[in-house]
């Protein structure tokens, strides 16, 4: 017997579910690009500069390569969040120009990360299945370098009407795994965490729902064999659905 429930043969029997919290990122949205951006910060900075008509550098662009590094949390790890518009600024002050185009610069910059971004094709499948059996669900997910919503969310259009409530580390001003997030939804929901569910992929996705007390399932869907101390593992969101009863 575990905390949930019993695992006979492979499959998963949790009990008095009500609830499936979801990470964004390589869990319902593949954005065909590697979680640390920072190899691809140069082309997309040069995109920003051509964008807003700045006069282009290779030492403009260097210097705003380090700015965006300070605030990478792949790099430098953070629980708190930072807004877009601080970096933004403290990059356009380095350049020494005005905030006038910062918008723009914004919007140049996320689109580029944002491009090729797609549902994964269990994705709205599994989310249909999840609300006819009457779960509710959610989604909590960190941004990067301080993303606006009005372009995190942009993602989420094609499956939203699935979707009960969608927290982002702007809305929340702390990121995983620290556990404000995560409480922020249940209390929404007045369920109780042990019958919450929150499936992720990274390591910070799995400390942050089993220290708010939540069951937590790694997607991994290259099948890597991770170990985060998660309850579960599954390799598709497919799984979710023929595994979880």
């Amino acid at each position: 017997m575990t905390l949930f429930g019993n695992i006979y043969y492979g499959i998963i029997y949790i009990m008095d579910i009500k609830m499936i919290i979801f990470d964004l990122g390589d869990t319902l949205i593949n954005y065909d690009c590697p979680l640390d951006w920072q190899s691809l910060c140069p082309l997309a900075i040069k995109q920003v500069i051509e964008v807003c008509n700045f006069s282009y550098s290779e030492e403009a662009n260097a210097k705003a390569q380090n700015i965006l590094k300070k605030y990478n949390t792949r790099i430098n790890f953070r629980e708190y969040e930072v807004s877009s518009d601080i970096i933004f600024s403290e990059i356009f002050d380095e350049w020494k120009l005005s905030t006038e185009k910062l918008q723009l610069a914004k919007k140049t910059f996320y689109d580029y990360f944002q491009t090729n971004a797609r549902c994964y094709e269990d994705t709205e499948s599994t989310l249909q299945t999840l609300k006819n059996r009457g779960m509710k669900i959610g989604v909590l997910t960190d941004v990067a370098y301080g993303m606006d919503n009005e372009y995190a969310l942009r993602d989420l259009i094609p499956i939203e009407k699935y979707i009960d409530i969608c927290l982002t580390s702007r809305d929340v001003g702390f990121r995983k795994p620290n556990t404000k997030g995560y409480l922020m939804i249940q209390k929404s929901f007045d369920i109780p965490s042990n019958q919450i569910t929150f499936v992720g992929n990274e390591e910070k996705d799995i400390i942050g729902a089993n220290n708010a007390g939540m069951i937590s399932i790694l997607i991994d869907r290259e099948d890597k064999i991770k170990d985060y101390l998660q309850y579960y593992t599954i390799n598709s969101l497919e799984d979710l659905c023929l595994k979880i009863f």
